[in-house]
């Protein structure tokens, strides 16, 4: 109950001071709604045929499928970046004391916040995702009795990034660099909107850095190709690993921030 109650409590907060205005709602639709019609013409000027390049990475006749999950799946992880951000604004109005006198555990504060911020950030290009699907006559090919473990693969995932980078930003000096970082490059290198195989080596080595790319490849595999939890075995291992040493990441981080706190008066770790 007590978690519970955090988690309403942070839930609360995050509508009070990021969704006050009506206009936020509509930016949580349109922009993201612009980068899937961005991404889906920028497609049209290339052969698509079968001897098209690409026809060796994916199905292009799937391209829409392709693109719709995503964007899905990069909303979730982007919106907890853009609340990782908010870190900074917080560290100039003086108001992280609140998370370090609160009497709760300050992990479970950091991954309430993540879970807070992630079903209002999200529902906008969800709802937008199952217009597009019925305009375009697609309902079809979406194995709709694994929609359900797919979401919430994808929410539990973006919880734990949000909660990695809640702390990560908490204690960071300058956390414009960071954003930097997280931002483009996950939309870029995580097969959001160019499939992984399709990359050189290189591409491919700094895809494995971020968990969105392993959540892709699954939630792909249960929505568009239809496949069960036998056979995505191997892959829910490498991400249910990868996860967990987020979590542990962020554990040892939080206490170390916190007893270099406690030790110099400074709350900047990095």
């Amino acid at each position: 109950m007590r978690l519970l109650s955090i988690l309403v409590a942070e839930t609360v907060k995050s509508h009070q001071h990021n969704f006050h205005n009506k206009l936020i709602y509509f930016s949580l639709l349109i922009w993201p709604a612009l980068l899937f019609v961005t991404a889906y013409y920028s497609f049209k000027p290339f052969n698509l045929s079968d001897s098209s390049p690409l026809f060796a990475y994916m199905n292009v006749d799937q391209i829409p499928m392709f693109l719709l999950t995503g964007y899905l799946g990069y909303i979730f992880f982007w919106s907890l970046v853009q609340s990782a951000w908010g870190m900074s604004y917080e560290r100039q109005a003086g108001t992280l004391e609140l998370i370090f006198l609160t009497p709760v555990s300050r992990i479970v504060v950091m991954f309430s916040r993540a879970a807070g911020n992630l079903l209002e950030a999200v529902w906008l290009f969800t709802g937008f995702t199952l217009i597009v699907l019925v305009v375009t006559g697609n309902t079809g090919d979406i194995h709709w009795w694994n929609v359900p473990l797919g979401l919430l693969i994808l929410s539990v995932s973006a919880i734990v990034w949000g909660g990695f980078l809640n702390i990560v930003f908490l204690f960071s000096r300058d956390a414009g660099i960071l954003f930097t970082i997280f931002e483009e490059p996950m939309q870029f290198f995580s097969g959001v909107r160019i499939p992984i195989l399709a990359f050189p080596l290189w591409g491919k080595m700094i895809a494995l850095i971020f968990p969105l790319t392993y959540v892709l490849e699954i939630f792909r595999d249960l929505v568009l190709n239809g496949k069960g939890l036998v056979e995505l075995a191997e892959p829910f291992i490498v991400l249910f690993g990868v996860l967990a040493f987020l979590t542990i990441v962020s554990t040892f981080l939080l206490k170390k921030a916190e007893t270099h706190a406690k030790e110099t008066g400074n709350m900047v770790l990095f």
